[in-house]
């Protein structure tokens, strides 16, 4: 069962950092057209890349399974749509992690070329149909790739909007040390009330009184 805590416990924050490595040097080494990882040149490019990706499965996997028992921050009240918006990127960020290796080992299996890992090759576990599906699923999975790109990219933006603008503490969650701690605006409202109240109080202590106050 989930607890709650200040920040994301270190083996999370390690899985979401090593997975954002792993799909920027993965969509950096790829080939613009998605085909030319297919030449016999590229094979040492190719065998990083797909290995790059089938380590991202793994860890999203393993991030899925310990998700459950896992420390949740304790979340600040933000409006419905903001928390709704949250919810939906980070549930289309899981799907596109899962989706993007397996349009990748599915496509090219139905071109009937085998998966090449590091040191490894599996051939096709099913057979190959015709080149058009399997030319049609690796778009797709190029497509996917830049996709998730995009949407990493809002997430990004959403985290900083959290911790410039809104000045809580979602950006410091997954951020390995962090230490810098925010007032809530309700917090920041009451110390400006506060603040306020206490300058009026010393500005009337020192005010002259009037005629009939000396009488």
């Amino acid at each position: 069962m989930s607890s709650t805590s200040s920040r994301y416990r270190a083996g999370v924050q390690a899985f979401h950092w090593l997975t954002v490595v792993l799909v920027l040097v993965a969509y950096v080494l790829r080939k613009g057209d998605g085909y030319s990882l297919y030449s016999a040149s590229a094979d040492g490019l190719r065998r990083i890349h797909e290995t790059l990706g089938a380590l991202v499965f793994i860890v999203v996997v393993l991030r899925l399974l310990l998700r459950p028992i896992g420390s949740v921050p304790a979340r600040r009240l933000v409006p419905q749509w903001m928390a709704a918006a949250a919810r939906l990127v980070q549930f289309a960020l899981y799907v596109l992690l899962i989706a993007i290796p397996a349009t990748a080992v599915l496509g090219t299996w139905l071109e009937g070329i085998p998966v090449t890992l590091a040191g490894l090759d599996i051939a096709p576990l099913i057979s190959p149909k015709p080149h058009g599906l399997g030319q049609l699923i690796m778009q797709m999975h190029a497509s996917l790739g830049n996709a998730i790109l995009w949407l990493a990219a809002v997430h990004a933006a959403a985290a900083l909007f959290h911790h410039f603008c809104l000045r809580d503490e979602v950006f410091r969650w997954m951020i390995p040390g962090a230490s810098m701690k925010y007032p809530s605006r309700s917090a920041e409202a009451l110390s400006i009330r506060r603040a306020r109240s206490g300058r009026i109080a010393r500005l009337h202590s020192r005010r002259t009184p009037s005629k009939a106050e000396r009488l």
